[in-house]
């Protein structure tokens, strides 16, 4: 059996006397739940709209952390290799074995491995009638390392707004580069063609390692005599 009620009339008694539900308890409730759940959206909004960041990492091929890892390594491997060649040797440079690249961190390459040549003792001259040897570098490798670990949610694209990314939620976050690069060289007489020394292998490599803890706690370290974290970046001595 339906029961209707109107305006002025009487309750019923609740068969639960010692539960009383009104209507005027009721709304209270609804209306603060409306309110947390506008205040909410309106927040998660405004969150979103200052966190948005424009991209743009870099405008040339590689960054200048990517150039100074790269770079640095060479600088050691061609150290590594110089002290590998005989001192006080008249030697022209045959640059055919090195790498072939669009970017200048070749031409860096050859030309730390000529100074490291240099303050190591040899002599180098610029016609091969000149000389007493003929040194034959060559690069294995020159390139980075990179490694990257994150708990958390990751930058997202906004659909509506090209360009623009949401911010990434780390709760732990971790960027590891190297650089590493590897250098041999073959040195020989530059009149009768004998081998005069064939080296070993030479490594070197570099480290920058960043990261975030909790959204708030940062650490950027290297081993390259940068301090990235200053502004300007300082150099270490």
């Amino acid at each position: 059996m339906t029961r209707y009620s109107y305006p002025g009339a009487a309750r019923e008694p609740s068969p639960f006397p010692h539960i009383s539900v009104t209507d005027a308890a009721e709304e209270p409730i609804f209306v603060m739940i409306r309110i947390a759940i506008l205040t909410t959206s309106v927040a998660g909004m405004l969150l979103l709209l200052a966190g948005c960041t424009t991209v743009r990492n870099t405008s040339p091929a590689h960054s200048a952390k990517e150039d100074l890892l790269i770079n640095t390594a060479a600088d050691r491997a061609a150290e590594a290799l110089a002290a590998q060649v005989p001192p006080n040797l008249a030697a022209w440079i045959d640059t055919g074995g090195m790498l072939v690249r669009e970017d200048r961190n070749g031409v860096y390459a050859l030309a730390t491995i000529e100074d490291a040549l240099l303050r190591h003792g040899v002599r180098l001259v610029g016609d091969r009638v000149q000389a007493d040897a003929v040194i034959v570098p060559r690069a294995g490798m020159l390139s980075t390392y990179e490694k990257g670990t994150l708990f958390g949610i990751p930058s997202l694209p906004i659909p509506l707004a090209p360009g623009l990314v949401s911010p990434s939620l780390s709760l732990y976050s971790q960027n590891l580069a190297k650089g590493v690069a590897k250098f041999a060289a073959s040195v020989y007489d530059a009149k009768t063609g004998k081998l005069i020394v064939s080296t070993d292998p030479a490594y070197g490599f570099s480290r920058e390692d960043d990261g975030v803890v909790l959204f708030l706690f940062d650490w950027d370290k290297n081993d390259m005599g940068v301090d990235f974290k200053t502004n300007p970046p300082k150099v270490l001595r």
